[in-house]
């Protein structure tokens, strides 16, 4: 099919867990994170010109501190496009909506494209969740505008991704109900998420299911304990076609003085 038949094409760039500290000199396992997220950013700033809307799904700082947040919200001062950010379970949920409560949104519209934005961080917990209150309204927002394609983002994966120590971690809470709801909702072309530092590109029944690496560690994919990959930080684009279909990839970012400790047990 060609791009004409499939109607206007809209572009979402996604990044995530940029982990990055209060302070200039913080590193994560050796890499200063702050520099990496900014030469990714650099990068989506030229390269992705036509993009419309920027989501950043989470583990924005390292430790959740104001310095952090405040930091990220400089940096992003520059950045000329629409932008949204949801929290992951390095955040402080609440830090985050007094800091830059306009940036939270539990809905976007992207041409025909309902964008559903879902928190699924749990206080003090690395694994993530979905209350059942969340999960009703999920429903509730589903049954609306059923002829519109959605597409969900979060945090947290709903699905194994091969790597046994983070797919512990994964969302708990919740899990299979959300994925009854998503599944009885045709309208869902895919769910997109962060956390697990590592592309993911699958599909249950009708539903597309991508993770993203970040802007900063990587993690090594179908490693069984914790490990570090070589691979670059990157971000992920998607294009949302008014027929419903999209098309999505991931671009790694070769960064100046890319250092990290690979021998590293975890962090």
């Amino acid at each position: 099919m060609s791009e004409e038949s499939k109607g206007r094409v809209h572009r979402l760039v996604q990044f995530t867990d940029p982990h990055i500290g209060g302070r200039p000199d913080y590193q994560l396992l050796g890499l200063d994170t702050g520099r990496t997220l900014d030469e990714v950013l650099r990068r989506i700033e030229r390269d992705q010109v036509q993009a419309e809307l920027l989501v950043a799904t989470g583990d924005i700082t390292a430790n959740g501190s104001e310095a952090a947040y405040r930091r990220f919200l400089r940096r992003m001062e520059s950045v000329k496009k629409p932008w949204h950010w949801l929290p992951g379970n390095h955040d402080a949920v609440r830090r985050m909506e007094q800091l830059a409560p306009g940036r939270f949104a539990e809905e976007l519209a992207l041409g025909r494209w309902r964008l559903l934005l879902l928190d699924t961080s749990v206080e003090n917990q690395i694994c993530g969740g979905l209350a059942q209150s969340q999960l009703d309204r999920l429903a509730t927002l589903l049954q609306r505008e059923p002829e519109r394609p959605v597409l969900i983002l979060m945090h947290h994966q709903p699905v194994p991704v091969g790597s046994d120590w983070i797919d512990g971690h994964m969302l708990r809470q919740g899990h299979e109900r959300f994925l009854q709801v998503v599944s009885a909702a045709p309208q869902v072309r895919a769910i997109v998420w962060g956390h697990v530092h590592q592309q993911f590109d699958s599909h249950i029944g009708h539903i597309g299911l991508h993770a993203t690496p970040s802007t900063s560690v990587q993690f090594t994919p179908g490693s069984g304990p914790f490990a570090v990959d070589e691979e670059m930080p990157g971000y992920r684009w998607l294009d949302l076609f008014d027929d419903g279909s999209y098309e999505t990839g991931v671009e790694r970012v070769v960064v100046s003085e890319y250092s990290v400790d690979l021998t590293s047990g975890g962090y």
